[in-house]
């Protein structure tokens, strides 16, 4: 999804001074809104596959998600991947950790090795496991932009500039325009995305 092709996006402010007052006003003040409303409606859309779909109702405002709730559903998801991977282990050499990009609706399982060739057609076969790492790559985005969402809230309290701000969003935005990756191995997996926000945080603070 482009950044400037959603009309209600928290980005369509960039390069707009008004837009972008206005837009960052709105997002400290409901930052921390109590939201009971909204899980099924993700739910519904994590299980259809309609990603994109959900991602753009939650940026316009359409349906309210508590960003604890998308955690929960993350790490529910999580667990049952990392036992799926501990099965995977015992048919596929994960004892080297191997990278599968999660784009497009589809996986691609790095490398050009006998191992990777075979655990690709088994991913493509195992249509229900294929779904679960689509939904949990796409669950771990939407708890990033949540923080991202919600630390701009706090670094706007804090009295950070507005183009600081905005370049912090740019980049925790990324996480979502971009193809996301699932490293797996015999320990466990993990997604490129899980994380990037806070990384963004530290290395804030460090040049603080």
């Amino acid at each position: 999804m482009e950044i400037t092709n959603n009309a209600l996006s928290l980005f369509n402010y960039i390069g707009n001074n008004n837009n972008s007052y206005e837009s960052l006003d709105s997002l400290a003040s409901n930052a921390r809104k109590e939201i009971s409303q909204g899980i099924g409606v993700l739910e519904s859309g994590l299980n259809t596959g309609a990603f994109e779909e959900t991602f753009e109702l939650i940026e316009n405002g359409e349906i309210d998600i508590d960003l604890n709730h998308v955690e929960n559903y993350y790490q529910f998801n999580q667990q049952k991947l990392n036992r799926e991977v501990a099965q995977l282990a015992e048919s596929f050499d994960l004892g080297t950790e191997i990278g599968v990009t999660v784009t497009d609706g589809e996986l691609v399982v790095e490398g050009d090795s006998d191992n990777a060739k075979a655990l690709q057609q088994y991913l493509d076969k195992d249509t229900r496991l294929n779904a679960l790492i689509q939904q949990t790559a796409k669950l771990s985005e939407f708890v990033e932009w949540g923080e991202a969402k919600n630390q701009a809230a706090e670094y706007k309290e804090n009295g950070m500039s507005e183009e600081s701000i905005v370049a912090f969003l740019q980049d925790a935005r990324s996480v979502m325009n971009h193809d996301n990756k699932f490293f797996l191995a015999d320990i466990g997996s993990t997604f490129y995305s899980r994380g990037y926000t806070q990384s963004l945080i530290d290395k804030i603070s460090e040049e603080s």
